[in-house]
């Protein structure tokens, strides 16, 4: 392993705490904003590879959670967001869960015109992702 200086420190001092095994999921946002989540274990049988799913998307949800109780890096931002009704209506669904596929048997839609939807979505809120635009549109009240 070729490690920095500063990554040998995280590793020393996370030996030191006894963990043994875990992992990180980089999570990034719009304006240039990212993070991580890590998970560690300090228990021989743990095996985070195992659950790489299950991690990634409890730290999406945190992600998220975080975003949504925290203000905008720019607190005159823009909160009349011009999305369509339909627009508005596939990122209530993405919210909830669902699949393209789904919301597009939900709104008689496709789910490539639902993708074109979520597209104009992201681009109109200057999200990173689909994520990202629940995150920013549940802050700005738009959903």
């Amino acid at each position: 392993m070729n490690c920095k200086p500063r990554e040998l420190r995280v590793l020393r001092e996370a030996k030191e705490a006894g963990l043994k095994h875990g992992m990180s999921v980089p999570l990034f946002g719009s304006q240039g904003r990212s993070a991580f989540v890590s998970f560690a274990s300090p228990f021989d049988d743990a095996d985070p590879q195992d659950r790489m799913a299950h991690l990634t998307t409890l730290a999406s949800a945190f992600h998220n959670a975080v975003a949504q109780i925290t203000p905008p890096l720019d607190e005159s931002c823009e909160t009349d967001i011009p999305l369509t009704p339909r627009e508005t209506e596939c990122l209530y669904w993405v919210a909830e869960g669902k699949s393209a596929w789904v919301i597009g048997q939900l709104v008689n839609v496709t789910d490539n015109t639902v993708n074109f939807h979520m597209k104009n979505v992201i681009r109109k809120l200057g999200a990173a992702n689909r994520t990202n635009a629940v995150a920013k549109a549940t802050r700005r009240g738009i959903i």
